[in-house]
C-alpha cells in the first residue's frame, strides 16, 4: 500500500464524511465479489459520495495520485466489473453510487424521467408506473441493481424484444471524467444533431472511461391491457415457430417471449419451493408470452388453435395480477436457484433466433464431451436471441477438476455461438470474466480503436482497470 494512503483517507473522508468512508475489514468484504461469489478482490477503501460534486472531487485526488478506480451501483454484476483489483504496486478503490439515488424530475409532457445513477431500478419502474407510464428496462435483479450500472453495462432483461436494450432508453448522461471533469449532456431531447453522440461511449463501457452520475430516460405508454401465458412445449424448434406465428399475428404488441428448460423449472421447484409452479414441470419446455394492448379474446383463439395443432401442449392464462407475477417469479428465479443447486460454468451468448436449436443441441454435446454429464440450464429471451447456458457440475467430480475445464467449456461454448453468427457476450458484459474472450474473438481493428478511446480519454488508465479493455 502506498505510503501516503493514510493520508489520502483522511482527504477523502474531508469530502464525503467519516460515515461515507468503509475502511474496515468486515463492512469491506460484502463488497469484493460479484453477485455468484466466483469473482473476488479487494479494497482498502468505500467511499460513498453523496453528490455529483462529490464524485468529481474524488476522482481528481484518484488521478493525482495513481489510484484505480471502481464504480459499483447494486452490486448484481456476473462478469465482475463490479470487483476491485488492488494490488501492492497499484490500490484501487470503491466508489459506490447507492446516495446518489434522487429522481430529479419526471417530464409527462416529453415523457421522460432523470434520475441520479444509483436509483434502484424498480423505484424509477414505479415513479413511472405512478404516472400512468412505463419504464419498460426490467430484469431479474431489479429490486437491487442500479440504473447507472444498467447503462454503463448495457443491460437488456425480458423487454428487449419490443423496447430494446438500456441503450435504446438514453436521452442524456451525466459522466464524471478521469480528469475529475464534468461531462454533462442531459437534454431530454429525441432530435439533437450537433456532431458526435457522446453519450453513447459510456454505454456499456462498465466504468472504464467515466462515472455516470446522472440520466434521462425515455418513458412510455403503459399498455392498456397485458396478457401474460406460460406455454409448455415440446422443442427448441416449436419454440422458435410459435415466436414467429405470435409475431405475425400480434406484430409489435408482444413485449416478452422467454424460453425455460424443464431443468430451470425443477430448479426453482427444488430450491425455491415456496414459489408456485403453473404448469408440469417434466414439460421439457415452457415459454411466457407477453402480449399488450390486444383483446383477451384474440389471444385465447391464437392460443387454443395451437394446442389443437399440437404445438402447445398445455398452457395457462393469468387471469389477475398475483397469477402473472407468480409465471414471471419463476423465470426471474432461475439464477438464484442455479446458485443454490452448486457450482457451474454460466454463458449469456446470442445468436441468430433461427439459429437457437442448432447452437443448444451442439453446445450441449460439446460440454458433455469436456466435462460429462451433468445438468444444462438453458433459458433467456428467445424473442431477441439470447440464452443463458450454464453446465452445473457433475456430482461425481471433485470441485477442482471441474474448475480446471472451466476454460475449455467456455472457449468451445463461445466458438460455436460466434461459429452461428452469434456473439459469446449478449448482455452481461465482459468485465474480468471475459476480457480474453474479447481479444479472441475480435478483429484486431476494433480492439485498437477501444484501447485508443481508452487511453484518449483516461490516460492514466484509473478508471476500472484491468476490465473489458
Amino acid at each position: 500500500m502506498p505510503e501516503n494512503f493514510k493520508d489520502l483517507s483522511i482527504k477523502f473522508q474531508k469530502v464525503v464524511g467519516i460515515k461515507n468512508c468503509i475502511t474496515e475489514k468486515k463492512e469491506i468484504d460484502k463488497y469484493l465479489e460479484d453477485w455468484r461469489g466466483q469473482i473476488k478482490g479487494d479494497t482498502p477503501l468505500i467511499v460513498l459520495p453523496e453528490s455529483v460534486d462529490h464524485v468529481m472531487e474524488i476522482v481528481s485526488l484518484c488521478n493525482k495520485n495513481n489510484l484505480g478506480i471502481t464504480t459499483q451501483g447494486g452490486n448484481t454484476s456476473l462478469c465482475g466489473a463490479n470487483v476491485p483489483l488492488s494490488e501492492d504496486k497499484r490500490i484501487e478503490i470503491v466508489i459506490n453510487t447507492s446516495k446518489l439515488n434522487k429522481i430529479i424530475d419526471i417530464d409527462l409532457y416529453n415523457r421522460s424521467i432523470t434520475v441520479e445513477s444509483g436509483c434502484i431500478l424498480q423505484t424509477i419502474q414505479e415513479a413511472a408506473s405512478a404516472n400512468n407510464l412505463l419504464f419498460p428496462l426490467s430484469l431479474s435483479a431489479e429490486g437491487s441493481c442500479q440504473i447507472g450500472g444498467n447503462i454503463s453495462t448495457n443491460a437488456g432483461g425480458v423487454n428487449v424484444l419490443k423496447y430494446g436494450m438500456a441503450r435504446d432508453q438514453v436521452m442524456g448522461i451525466e459522466v464524471v471524467l478521469p480528469n475529475g471533469k464534468l461531462f454533462s449532456d442531459l437534454k431530454a431531447l429525441r432530435k439533437d444533431n450537433t456532431g458526435y453522440d457522446l453519450k453513447q461511449l459510456f454505454i456499456g463501457a462498465e466504468g472504464t472511461l467515466g462515472i455516470i452520475t446522472k440520466v434521462c430516460l425515455k418513458l412510455y405508454s403503459e399498455p392498456k391491457n397485458t396478457c401474460t401465458s406460460l406455454l409448455a412445449l415440446n422443442s427448441p424448434e416449436e419454440a422458435i415457430n410459435l415466436l414467429n406465428l405470435t409475431k405475425d399475428s400480434f406484430g409489435d404488441n408482444v413485449s416478452a417471449f422467454e424460453f425455460m428448460s424443464n431443468t430451470c423449472i425443477q430448479a426453482v421447484e427444488k430450491y425455491l419451493p415456496h414459489f408456485r409452479i403453473p404448469l408440469n414441470s417434466e414439460h421439457p419446455w415452457q415459454v411466457i408470452v407477453e402480449i399488450i394492448n390486444t383483446e383477451d379474446a384474440l389471444i385465447l383463439d391464437f392460443l387454443n388453435k395451437h394446442m389443437e395443432s399440437g404445438m402447445i401442449m398445455d398452457a395457462i392464462v393469468a387471469n389477475n395480477e398475483k397469477e402473472k407475477d407468480d409465471i414471471w417469479k419463476i423465470r426471474h428465479s432461475i439464477s438464484e436457484a442455479e446458485k443454490l443447486s452448486g457450482r457451474g460454468i454460466h454463458h449469456d451468448i446470442s445468436v441468430p433466433i433461427k439459429k437457437i436449436p442448432e447452437f443448444i443441441e451442439i453446445a450441449s454435446k460439446s460440454m458433455q464431451e469436456i466435462v460429462g454429464v451433468s445438468v444444462v440450464y438453458t433459458f433467456g429471451h428467445i424473442g431477441d436471441g439470447n440464452l443463458h447456458f450454464t453446465k452445473k457440475q457433475p456430482d461425481a467430480m471433485e470441485e477442482q477438476e471441474f474448475l480446471d475445464k472451466i476454460f475449455d467449456v467456455n472457449r468451445k461454448v463461445h466458438e460455436i455461438a460466434e461459429s452461428l453468427g452469434g456473439s459469446f457476450s449478449a448482455e452481461h458484459g465482459i468485465g474480468t470474466k471475459l476480457k480474453d474472450d474479447l481479444v479472441y474473438f475480435s478483429d484486431p481493428v476494433k480492439i485498437q480503436l477501444m484501447q485508443s478511446l481508452k487511453s484518449s480519454i483516461d490516460p492514466n488508465n484509473i478508471m476500472n482497470p484491468n476490465k473489458l479493455i
